[in-house]
């Protein structure tokens, strides 16, 4: 079963996240730092508008200490903010609102 890591704080989201990611078959953590993840963790999901997960310290650090493809969300994409993350490691930044309703699609995708 493969793993996805959640970080993100806002738990009405986390939990229909987690309701459409069950349905794929994926194994579901919160995670609020790199030492919560669980071993052999595929994709981490971050909620780029939460100041401690869209910040590109945080980022490089995930990127650089783990595997994991970084699918990143956001309300409103702004340019440079957008450039910055994925010089960071982010490997997709993407609006809120097509996570939520694409996310199945996604992380077929993403799993390729």
């Amino acid at each position: 079963m493969n793993s996805i890591a959640l970080f993100l704080k806002d738990f009405q989201k986390g939990t229909e996240l987690t309701n459409r990611l069950t349905a794929l078959n994926m194994n579901v953590t919160f995670a609020e730092s790199i030492y919560d993840l669980p071993d052999q963790c595929r994709i981490g999901i971050l909620d780029l508008d939460e100041v401690k997960f869209g910040n590109v310290k945080f980022i490089s650090e995930l990127s650089s200490q783990t595997n994991m493809i970084l699918l990143g969300y956001m309300e409103i994409i702004q340019k440079e903010s957008r450039d910055k993350l994925i010089a960071a490691g982010c490997d997709l930044v993407i609006l809120k609102s097509s996570l939520f309703k694409n996310i199945q699609s996604l992380i077929k995708e993403l799993l390729k």
